[in-house]
């Protein structure tokens, strides 16, 4: 088995992943307050924003984002000219006529946790309640933004959408399967790192998720591991 060799029995192993994490993902329904959306690297994630704008899932758009690691510019990516928050709302405008009062811009956060608390603080600022909420991000993060909303942001209903697709459906020349595996496997870890730390509510990992992760970390997929952490806690 060469390292980071993408072959059958590697997606397999990702596959097992990407079922865990995407596994709270359901189809949006209306009557929703808000839709925060989580900013990354990852344009379709604003283009589905526009898509639940425009299905009437919320009368509400929260772009959440200053810039992360690859979008100010890693050496695996050019640096964005503008925050995650105003790329993702300029491209979801090109998906969907959203009028001004749509759209909220949160433009400091650098991480999830903080996407939740300087949100909630904006739409405090505009004197909106929110009951209710949908939040969007890539789709390998259903389980960790989830964890993150019930710690950051608490008393909301939240429910997590992504874009389609599916674990075969995501990669594309920009965002490869490789890369793709490194984030299954680094999320894995962040979801027991970040609640020991109490950045987010504790997530049940089931045993198999530790074995493909463990299995996929041997094979070299671990670019997206947060240094001097186990993958697994003891």
């Amino acid at each position: 088995m060469r390292v980071r060799e993408v072959d059958d029995s590697t997606h397999a192993l990702a596959h097992v992943l990407w079922d865990f994490h995407t596994r709270p993902a359901a189809p949006p329904a209306p009557g929703n307050d808000l839709v925060l959306v989580l900013g990354s690297h990852d344009l379709r994630v604003a283009a589905h924003a526009a898509h639940l704008w425009r299905h009437g899932t919320a009368p509400l758009l929260c772009f959440s984002g200053d810039r992360g690691r690859r979008t100010a510019g890693d050496g695996t990516a050019a640096r964005w000219p503008d925050s995650e928050a105003a790329t993702f709302a300029r491209h979801a405008r090109e998906n969907a006529p959203l009028p001004p009062d749509a759209v909220l811009l949160e433009t400091r956060a650098t991480n999830t946790g903080e996407n939740f608390r300087h949100s909630r603080a904006l739409l405090a600022d505009h004197g909106r309640t929110v009951t209710r909420a949908v939040v969007t991000a890539k789709p390998y993060m259903a389980q960790r933004a989830l964890a993150t909303a019930a710690l950051h942001w608490p008393g909301v209903q939240w429910s997590f959408s992504c874009f389609g697709g599916g674990y075969r459906g995501y990669p594309t020349p920009e965002h490869t399967a490789a890369e793709l595996i490194d984030f299954l496997v680094g999320d894995l870890q962040r979801l027991a790192v970040y609640a020991r730390r109490a950045w987010s509510a504790p997530v049940h990992i089931p045993e198999q998720a530790w074995q493909a992760g463990e299995s996929l970390r041997r094979r070299g997929f671990t670019r997206h591991l947060i240094e001097d952490q186990p993958l697994r806690p003891a």
